[in-house]
């Protein structure tokens, strides 16, 4: 009886030490910070997330959200992008019409944000974002660091908390997101006047006689101060958002690699401890190596991966023809190839973020709206096949080839983007949910009804099907195990939405 008294007592010890180091507060080094889940399960199974490019940028609506950049820039080669814009800005606006004064012209009077959510969540979002402040320096919330934000002027809302507020009171995940890590290099800068790191000295544009307003009034937008202080300011920012919002994902642009290692690190336990202390699972992620892959989510921009990755990564597109709204060009994604490129994406462990592009009066273009829409009809239909799946034992099969661009400038970050656009029905794409595979088949193959997938003869060879069946279909499926694989044959009545993808769903014993 003593001994076992000892033993509870032990056992009642050993709980109380394990709880007290559960409960223990993330600190500003990797080896605290790397005990973050980097990808909780709601992440996990999202695999398709929404949010939006809009700000001061809106409004001359052209040339992208790198406009206010282009716009100070002189020298820029006009065969590049962004090269006509310094020319094309003093033709239209003049040349004493500074970025400040696009402020006023934004107004936002038809921004509705249960509008804007409801369009996202019947898109088929998981999660649903706001962006927080670009590279430009205004930022989307009322925040006290910053003047320059969309509370104090311009269209008066706090768009960051509406659409947060909105997002959360239907039980989806929201995300916030922060370019600012490229704000202090992002306006050119008067020559040897603000200090920055030589290492990056090659991301700034510096000039004797430098365009930029240097009045102190506007040193908070244009970052006309020291790299240190810029820096103080860039935690700053941070720490509003995840004090009054906490968002359950802070999606990261490259620029966050032009900040030292410890506001990074300070960055990551004020987020952290913050969500803990609400009991929420967030989601940080990395593109490049500013942050380590254990502790966040691999971001690789409009590409995808070479195979199945051991970890979650994600990737994010563009709903419309630019980040940002662009009057010149006014196109968006065809929802076909968008439905494609999420089964491609998905079947190697991604998830997919795609981006609008509002108006600056709040509206989002019907361009893109209809796009959404025949995004969300396929999901609404066959999202089983996507939702909480998981990858297969290949990714897939066909006869389009991935390859690496390599004059792309993101090919540091592993991605691969050509013929990502040319998916299509002679292609296959797997998920899998217990028991179930799904074979995505990228579109409705009228010239070849029936196939094998080659997989079942090799690396799902003793998999013991049950049943094949088409979702959206009634007809019986014909199929059989052969020595090349399962043979199996399309409906001859073509399911609702099938020219996107065609799904067959496969029942294993």
């Amino acid at each position: 009886m003593k001994s076992l008294k000892l033993l509870l007592k032990l056992f009642a010890f050993l709980f109380v030490i394990g709880n007290l180091t559960a409960q223990e507060n993330y600190k500003p080094t990797w080896e605290s910070l790397k005990k973050h889940r980097a990808v909780p399960q709601w992440f996990a199974n999202a695999k398709l997330g929404v949010y939006f490019h809009w700000g001061v940028y809106s409004v001359p609506a052209t040339d992208g959200e790198w406009y206010p950049r282009w716009m100070y820039v002189p020298d820029r080669d006009p065969n590049l992008w962004g090269g006509k814009v310094y020319k094309k800005h003093r033709e239209h606006y003049g040349e004493d019409f500074h970025y400040h004064d696009f402020i006023p012209m934004w107004k936002a009077p038809k921004f509705d944000a249960k509008e804007w959510v409801d369009m996202f969540e019947g898109m088929g979002a998981k999660f649903i974002g706001s962006i927080a402040e670009h590279h430009d320096g205004f930022s989307l919330w009322n925040s006290e660091v910053n003047e320059w934000n969309s509370v104090g002027m311009g269209p008066g809302i706090d768009v960051v908390k509406a659409i947060g507020d909105e997002t959360q009171k239907r039980g989806l995940k929201f995300m916030a997101t922060f370019h600012h890590g490229f704000h202090n290099m992002f306006y050119p800068k008067p020559n040897q006047s603000y200090l920055r790191p030589v290492t990056i000295n090659k991301y700034n544009y510096v000039y004797e006689n430098c365009e930029v307003p240097q009045d102190e009034k506007y040193r908070n937008l244009y970052c006309n101060m020291d790299y240190a202080e810029a820096q103080d300011l860039w935690l700053g920012k941070l720490n509003e958002v995840i004090d009054a919002h906490c968002p359950d994902y802070i999606w990261m642009d490259f620029g966050q690699r032009f900040i030292t290692e410890d506001y990074r690190k300070q960055f990551l336990v004020n987020y952290f401890n913050k969500a803990k202390a609400e009991n929420k699972e967030v989601v940080v992620n990395t593109k490049g190596d500013f942050f380590p892959t254990e502790l966040a989510v691999v971001n690789v921009e409009r590409a995808t991966m070479e195979d199945i990755t051991s970890e979650v990564w994600i990737t994010d597109f563009i709903l419309g023809s630019s980040w940002c709204y662009n009057k010149e060009k006014r196109t968006a994604i065809d929802p076909a190839q968008a439905i494609r490129m999420l089964a491609e994406v998905v079947s190697k462990n991604g998830v997919m973020l795609l981006s609008a592009g509002p108006m600056a009066d709040g509206t989002i273009p019907e361009e893109q709206v209809k796009a959404m829409e025949g995004i969300g009809a396929w999901m609404k239909l066959y999202g089983e096949s996507i939702y909480d799946t998981k990858p297969f034992v290949t990714f897939g099969e066909g006869i389009t080839v991935l390859k690496r661009d390599e004059a792309d400038a993101w090919n540091e970050y592993g991605a691969i983007k050509k013929g990502l656009n040319q998916l299509n029905a002679s292609d296959i794409r797997y998920t899998r949910k217990g028991d179930v595979v799904y074979a995505i088949q990228l579109g409705w193959n009228e010239k070849e009804p029936e196939r094998t997938l080659g997989v079942f003869a090799n690396k799902a060879k003793d998999l013991k099907i049950k049943s094949v069946s088409v979702l959206g279909s009634k007809e019986k499926i014909k199929w059989k195990k052969t020595k090349e694989g399962l043979l199996l044959r399309q409906p001859k009545q073509k399911p609702a939405e099938a020219d996107k993808a065609l799904v067959y769903k496969i029942v294993t014993k």
